[in-house]
């Protein structure tokens, strides 16, 4: 196993800095992030660079073992989402703890505890002269903004990121067995506004005579879903893929526990399209979902007004076969159906990225599997994510080398929300992985 004491010291210093890519403010905290990485690959060997002017400062880091040895290419990001104690965190959120068998931190599993797992196996294994491969790191500052210039990056330094073969692991290891990600959902997010007027109005005065731009947003929001909890806009799902053959198999194969998965979540019951499992509704089956509303006053007492402007915060999740920017169109066409003339909106989308479903049918996957399974003791599911990586799909389109992703935080990890951890379990389990993995000859 990698030196966990390494680990851990590494970890501290790492989750002390407040590397929040959502928010300007934090920007110093930002380059002392690049720097420290830099500063860390440069004093155990690595040629090593801090590349600017595609946002936030990007870390590429490089040991060469031999010329003949293969190169395996980690990916991850130092950014992290905000956090504050008073969000329900039991301890300050960027000072490392440990409670009940589990670090707690911001940043602890997405992604900065995840990535230091190779980074210090890699480091330990140097230090014994046992690394089996040649190591690039890229470890990126703005995946939690949608890492709206990385496909620039990649394509124009194809070179530099040169290799036979990605490591990623940045998220969760369901179902409590280890996991090999067969792919990701694409998407986009957006923000709708609806103006009924110039201003507020006194509710007393206009109530019930006037519209309200809060309640023409309810409605739209309304008209996008139907029976069966699908999606009403046409043509949404005129390129979803069926899901058959071997991926219709695997996954209802995979084991699925409905009572811990409704614990895990903190819901009372599932709400899927009629004849789709969990793991195909969330990974294989596009989503529309309002994240944020804003509208009105909120605040202690009452104000009493109606509402002149509201805005809604909407992610889209995509599949493979869709196109993000033709679903873009299509919802402005319901838009333009649904919205009322007697009020205006705006729509504005961000970063569309398509989905993928990755190769597994090579010799990286097939021996990470075995190495999963030896360090595990437990059979490998090959799974789906909701979630969407635009890294990968770059990686997929521009690199075209083989991408093996294996995430290694526990399911209930709270990723982004207060409480962040990492179940020391799951770290033993990805350190001895690591090291199997780095130390192999591939």
């Amino acid at each position: 196993m990698a030196d966990q004491t390494l680990y851990r010291k590494l970890l501290g210093e790492i989750i002390k800095l407040k590397s929040i890519s959502t928010d300007s403010v934090y920007a110093g905290d930002i380059e002392k992030m690049a720097e420290w990485l830099a500063k860390l690959f440069g004093e155990n060997g690595f040629r090593t660079q801090i590349i600017t002017g595609y946002d936030n400062p990007i870390v590429i880091a490089e040991y060469v073992v031999s010329g003949k040895a293969p190169t395996c290419l980690v990916y991850g990001h130092y950014d992290v989402q905000p956090a504050e104690i008073n969000d329900g965190w039991m301890k300050e959120p960027f000072e490392l703890s440990q409670m009940d068998g589990r670090l707690y931190g911001r940043g602890v599993v997405d992604n900065k505890g995840q990535f230091l797992v190779h980074v210090a196996t890699v480091i330990s294994l140097i230090k014994e002269k046992k690394l089996g491969c040649n190591v690039k790191f890229m470890i990126e500052g703005n995946e939690e903004t949608g890492s709206p210039t990385i496909e620039e990056f990649v394509k124009k330094n194809k070179e530099l990121l040169k290799a036979d073969f990605t490591l990623i692991s940045d998220g969760e290891m369901n179902l409590k067995q280890p996991n090999i990600e067969a792919g990701f959902r694409g998407g986009f997010n957006s923000t709708l506004t609806i103006t009924s007027g110039k201003t507020d109005l006194h509710s007393g005065i206009y109530g019930g005579a006037v519209p309200s731009s809060v309640l023409e947003m309810v409605k739209f929001i309304n008209s996008l879903y139907g029976e069966n909890n699908s999606i009403t806009i046409k043509g949404f799902y005129d390129e979803v893929d069926e899901i058959k053959g071997k991926i219709k198999k695997n996954n209802e194969e995979l084991p699925f526990d409905e009572s811990e998965y409704l614990k895990v979540a903190g819901v009372k019951t599932l709400v899927c399209e009629k004849g789709f499992d969990v793991n195909s509704q969330v990974a294989l089956r596009p989503s529309i979902q309002v994240t944020g509303f804003q509208s009105g006053y909120v605040g202690e007492g009452y104000r009493n007004s109606i509402p002149a402007k509201t805005v809604a915060k909407i992610n889209f999740r995509l599949v493979k076969s869709q196109n993000p920017n033709e679903i873009i169109k299509l919802f402005r066409k319901h838009l333009k159906r649904m919205i009322p003339d007697y009020v205006e909106y705006e729509f504005e989308a961000t970063e569309p990225y398509e989905g993928i479903k990755l190769d597994l049918d090579n010799e990286i996957v097939t021996k990470t599997k075995k190495i999963l399974e030896k360090v595990y003791a437990e059979k490998v599911v090959f799974k789906f994510s909701g979630g969407g990586l635009p890294i990968v799909t770059l990686f997929d389109q521009i690199l075209k080398i083989p991408n093996v992703l294996v995430p290694l935080g526990n399911e209930d990890c709270a990723m982004h929300a207060p409480n962040e951890n990492y179940d020391l379990k799951y770290l033993d389990k990805s350190l001895s992985f690591s090291r199997e993995f780095f130390i192999s000859k591939w």
